[in-house]
Formats: C-alpha cells, structure tokens, sequence
C-alpha cells in the first residue's frame, strides 16, 4: 500500500508563514554579508540555500499526497538545492580549515545541481509544449555562442595560461555557460507561458532567468579573480551569489501563489460543476 508523503504538520503551513520565514531568514543573511562577519565560513549563502531548499521540500511535500503522484520536474527543482546547499555547506567548512574550495568536493554537487536544475527546464516543456524546431534552433545559436567565446579566450587570449590546472579551465567555462542557458530556458518558458497562462504563472520565469543572470554576473567575477589572484572585489560575488538565491526564492514563493489559485479556481469549478 502507498503510504502518503505529507504529515499534518506540513500540510497546515500556510503561504503567509512560508513566506515570513523566507524573508526572515534572507534578513539575516544579507545583515550578516553587510557586517562581514566570518565571510570566509560562507554563511550568508549557507543560510540562503538552506531556506529555499526548506521552502521546496514543504511545497513538495503539501502538494504529493503519495508516490505515484510525484512531480518529477518540482523533485528535481528540490534536488538541484539540496545539492547547492550541501555544497555551499563544504565550501565553508573548507574555509573554516583554510583550505582552497576551488576547485574541491564541493563543486561536484555545484555542477549536479546544475544538472538537475536542467532536468527541471526539460520536464517542464511537458507543460508549455514549445516545439522542438524553437528548441533546436535555440540551442545551435547557443551553440555557436559558446564556441566562439571559448575559440576567443582559448586561441587567442590564450586563458589555459593563467588558469591552475584543467580542471580549473574546465570550470571556468562551464559555470557561466550553464547559468546563460538557465537564462536562455527561463525566458523562452517566460514567453511561452504568457501566450497560454490565464492567471499570470509565467511571471515565475522572470525570477527565474534574474536569478541565473545574477548567478553569471557572480561566476564571472569568480572567474577573473581566480585567473588574475585579485583579491580586492573577493566578497563581491558572493553578494550575487546571494542575490541569486533571493530571487530563486521570490520565484518559488511567485509559484506557491498561483498554485494555491489554481487549486482554488479548480476546486471552484468542481463546486459548480455539481
């Protein structure tokens, strides 16, 4: 027999409590960056993944109600933090010990929760249906994009010279490459979504495409730090990093409202229906 997933406990939690320890929590976390308390423990964004990882799992838990019920694309959105925030958590741990976090442990579950946030933007075109000549045409102009960046910084400004080993050149491209394409997914959802949503849902793709823009200001940054040793703007991504969380959150609290009206206009059709 199936057993249901969600406890009472959960399933009382309202939208309004969700969302005043959403900001609660990031309060905290941008007081804490400002103050530069410990920065080199990683705390802020500790603390940001940590609460939109607890917001998912509770929205994933209130809206299954048993296992052949599960929504894989809402799973993997909730994998792809789970793994961030683990990773944020090794990061700091490895400051802690003053030990160099990059490249570490800790990028594995960076780069697997960029899979399966990938993941996420595939099931999701179960539900927007945006045909696959878009898609393709899409993807060989990012294609293309990105070989003629990498052509440019390989071949002629010759990058693999000042990076450490190639690992680090690996993940020099690959961070910001894969948060372009979080862009670039977010707002073809963004204006799909506008043409056949009929209560505004799509805005949650707007969050969405900021955030991952933030997250490739914040990678850049990294980048040229760790390629050129300038330590004067270190904490600096961080900031955008944490700003990429934030609106990662404020998309997923965008997706709780207009997921509560749908189970509201639906249960109202049902009504009227009988």
């Amino acid at each position: 027999m199936i057993q249901p997933l969600n406890s009472k406990s959960i399933s009382k939690l309202s939208a309004k409590s969700m969302i005043f320890l959403f900001i609660s929590v990031e309060a905290i976390s941008i007081v804490l960056y400002l103050s530069g308390i410990y920065p080199q423990f990683n705390v802020p964004n500790i603390l940001s993944s940590a609460i939109i990882t607890t917001l998912i799992t509770i929205f994933f838990l209130k809206n299954t109600d048993t296992l052949e019920n599960i929504d894989k694309s809402s799973l993997f959105f909730l994998l792809a933090f789970v793994c961030w925030f683990i990773a944020e958590i090794l990061y700091g741990y490895l400051g802690f010990f003053q030990i160099d976090a990059y490249p570490s442990v800790a990028d594995v579950f960076y780069l697997v929760g960029y899979l399966f946030l990938l993941l996420f933007l595939g099931f999701m075109n179960r539900l927007y249906k945006i045909e696959h000549g878009y898609i393709i045409s899409a993807l060989v102009t990012f294609s293309l994009f990105v070989f003629y960046v990498l052509y440019v910084s390989i071949y002629i400004f010759e990058v693999y010279t000042f990076s450490g080993s190639v690992i680090n050149l690996t993940l020099l491209f690959v961070y910001p490459v894969v948060d372009l394409f979080i862009v670039v997914g977010a707002v073809m959802y963004y204006f799909r979504g506008k043409s056949i949503s009929i209560n505004k849902g799509h805005n949650f793709w707007i969050f969405i495409s900021t955030a991952g823009f933030f997250s490739f200001i914040a990678d850049l940054i990294f980048v040229y730090n760790d390629l050129f040793n300038f330590v004067e703007n270190a904490d600096l991504f961080d900031l955008f990093y944490n700003i990429s969380y934030v609106l990662f959150g404020v998309a997923f609290i965008v997706k709780i409202k207009y997921t509560i009206e749908d189970n509201r206009n639906n249960l109202y059709a049902k009504k009227n229906k009988f």
